[in-house]
């Protein structure tokens, strides 16, 4: 997955997490404050702060509304920090701005200020001060929103992005039907059988935080030696038993140059969109090194459970991590993220 299909799916994840709603709601208010001739004050601090920068540029010129922010004036900024300290220096900048009921705040942070944690604590004390002077406050924050979601009139939230323990199939969740050395899918539901230690595994994933979502090459239906139902009725099985959260499948074979056949990445891409998951901080659980290398492609890191498969294409994989079962790739994610007793 080369560095702009990385950026360009985030991007995509990140607009699809956007709420249209709120985002109305701000241009609501800012329309309702050009009609009412008050004045915009823009926050920010760091590269928020040039955000403000153009937001003011583009408000006055292209809407026709007032628009200033405190970072603008370095002279002005610099001298109360310096005199007052930083915490105060956009309280003190509205203060002498003279804010009022018709005037409206808007604020551009990742944070969203908290004060307990030292995040941003100067557009918490401004956001108090504009309460106390009955001003409307808008925001476009990240993360939990911070002080601005929880006082502001409007304000979209875009929360971090999710991680995933992405997991092959046949052999990971359960047990693969082995012909001279070979792994096969089980051919009926009957042949079902869960891996006995997928249940816990998946579970501490879950505590973690992970979405769990299976991704599995099935490619006999193109093949024609296997009907589409049979594969969904195996995977209908797996969603009821374990708590997995998604289960995507190829149903293509090698010549029919799609996208989502691994190793391409294109199943766990799609995951990613759908589900808003950053795949930088994903993983990927298989037993084949086309697994492995999916998630690579993906920027995932991969975690090889080792079967000792007598097949090609092992001796060049390099996955991050070699275990011998799910049990061990949980604790290997576990330890690699700080929640396990050791160091993978």
């Amino acid at each position: 997955m080369s560095f702009v299909q990385k950026y360009l799916a985030e991007a995509g994840q990140v607009v699809e997490r956007l709420d249209p709603i709120a985002i109305d709601a701000v241009v609501d208010l800012l329309a309702d404050t050009r009609t009412r001739g008050g004045r915009l004050f823009i926050l920010g601090v760091g590269g928020s702060a040039a955000n403000a920068s153009h937001a003011v540029n583009d408000f006055r010129k292209l809407a026709g509304i007032e628009a200033y922010a405190p970072t603008d004036n370095v002279s002005e900024l610099t001298a109360r920090t310096n005199d007052e300290g930083w915490a105060s220096v956009f309280e003190g900048w509205l203060r002498v701005s003279r804010l009022g009921p018709g005037d409206l705040v808007l604020v551009f942070s990742v944070g969203g200020g908290n004060a307990e944690k030292n995040v941003s604590p100067n557009l918490v004390a401004a956001l108090q001060y504009a309460k106390g002077r009955g001003t409307r406050i808008a925001g476009v924050v990240g993360r939990d929103g911070g002080y601005t979601a929880q006082v502001a009139n409007a304000c979209p939230v875009n929360p971090r992005p999710r991680t995933a323990a992405f997991l092959d199939r046949d052999g990971v969740l359960n047990r693969a039907i082995v012909r001279n050395g070979r792994p096969y899918p089980p051919s009926t539901l009957a042949e079902l059988q869960i891996l006995p230690d997928a249940p816990s595994a998946l579970q501490a994933l879950k505590a973690a935080g992970f979405l769990l979502i299976g991704v599995t090459n099935q490619p006999d239906v193109a093949r024609g030696t296997q009907r589409r139902e049979v594969v969904d009725a195996i995977n209908a099985a797996l969603l009821a038993a374990l708590p997995l959260d998604d289960m995507l499948v190829c149903y293509h074979d090698d010549g029919d140059a799609c996208d989502c056949r691994k190793p391409r990445p294109g199943l766990l891409i799609r995951a990613a969109t759908r589900h808003g998951i950053d795949l930088a901080s994903s993983f990927m659980i298989g037993d084949r090194w086309k697994d492995v290398e999916a998630g690579r492609r993906a920027g995932c890191a991969a975690i090889l459970i080792d079967h000792g498969y007598a097949e090609s294409g092992l001796d060049g994989c390099s996955p991050d991590g070699a275990v011998r079962s799910l049990s061990e790739a949980a604790a290997w994610i576990l330890n690699r993220i700080g929640r396990g007793k050791g160091t993978p």
